[in-house]
């Protein structure tokens, strides 16, 4: 697993705009900071594990800051590093995966590397900072590229919004069929901005939300919602209208019966942990085309309705 060449790739999906640049200078630093860690290596320069160090902090704070512009819209210039800082860790911004490596980078290395000039740090020091600094700016990039897309697609959705609103309401206002038939329709028109042979989810699910946002804005929207105290549960969108909830969840893959059983037995673990008794399986993976949608029932007796590769239908 080659951690620089997926930030690499990620950072080529986010696109151009005004934070490319920016995550452009992030991975610099990162790729410095393996410089510095190999020169220490094989130089055996100590001296080369702190420099590697102060590198991962320059892609650290940079990370921040075109996260701040691209999540809050506005101008990290006008920002000095530590306000970006307390800004994300004071406010609810961060996905919980985001939020927990954005506070173990802080804790173990930015705040002691700039507040002690003293410290020296060795090899498995520079190796575990590289790690960390590289998870984080990996999931901090899911949910930027999640963002752009989710802004991209609310935008485009606006031209049809009338006429998407009214064919549905044709098909059923129950939020299970509403939802499953809204998220029929968004498949049968999207189109990633880098075509690849399978699906990515942040963009994916960032490009619905926008989506169903501009159709239904009666809709609550949520992303990667923690389901109860276990952080390994998480639906992947959570829509909610008035007092009912619905659990959607998304397999970017071919289409299968078995994939379908699990997703069916992961749905059902789901509504027993967070109490939510209606869901949308989604399965879905280039090249896409207008789905179907069938009725499922859980091995627990729940229905479900799943959006599907229309070929699949039987």
């Amino acid at each position: 697993m080659d951690l620089v060449a997926i930030i690499r790739s990620k950072i080529e999906r986010a696109g151009e705009g005004n934070h490319f640049l920016g995550l452009k200078a992030v991975l610099r630093h990162i790729v410095t900071a393996v410089a510095h860690f190999d020169r220490g290596q094989d130089a055996a320069d100590e001296t080369a594990f702190t420099d590697c160090i102060y590198r991962t902090n320059q892609a650290f704070e940079g990370s921040l800051k075109e996260a701040f512009r691209v999540l809050t819209g506005k101008d990290p210039d006008k920002k000095t590093p530590h306000n970006i800082e307390e800004h994300f860790a004071s406010n609810d911004v961060f996905r919980s995966r985001v939020l927990r490596q954005f506070k173990n980078y802080r804790t173990e290395w930015r705040n002691p590397s700039t507040h002690d000039h003293k410290l020296d740090f060795d090899a498995s020091e520079a190796f575990l900072a590289i790690v960390s600094v590289c998870a984080f700016t990996n999931v901090l990039l899911d949910q930027i590229i999640e963002k752009l897309a989710h802004d991209r697609s609310k935008l485009e959705s606006k031209k049809e919004r009338m006429r998407i609103a009214k064919a549905l309401k044709a098909k059923g206002t129950d939020l299970a069929s509403f939802a499953a038939n809204l998220i029929s329709e968004f498949i049968s028109q999207y189109k990633p901005a880098h075509e690849e042979p399978r699906m990515r989810e942040a963009e994916f699910l960032g490009s619905l939300s926008g989506f169903i946002e501009s159709i239904a804005p009666k809709l609550n929207v949520q992303i990667e919602v923690l389901l109860g105290t276990d952080r390994h549960y998480r639906g992947d969108l959570l829509l909610s209208r008035g007092n009912e909830k619905l659990l959607v969840e998304l397999k970017g893959t071919s289409f299968s019966r078995q994939l379908v059983r699990s997703g069916l037995e992961q749905l059902d673990r789901y509504f027993s942990i967070s109490g939510i008794d209606q869901g949308v399986l989604v399965i879905a993976n280039p090249p896409y085309a207008t789905p179907t949608i069938i009725d499922a029932t859980t091995p627990r007796g729940r229905r479900v309705l799943v959006v599907a590769p229309r070929q699949t239908e039987t």
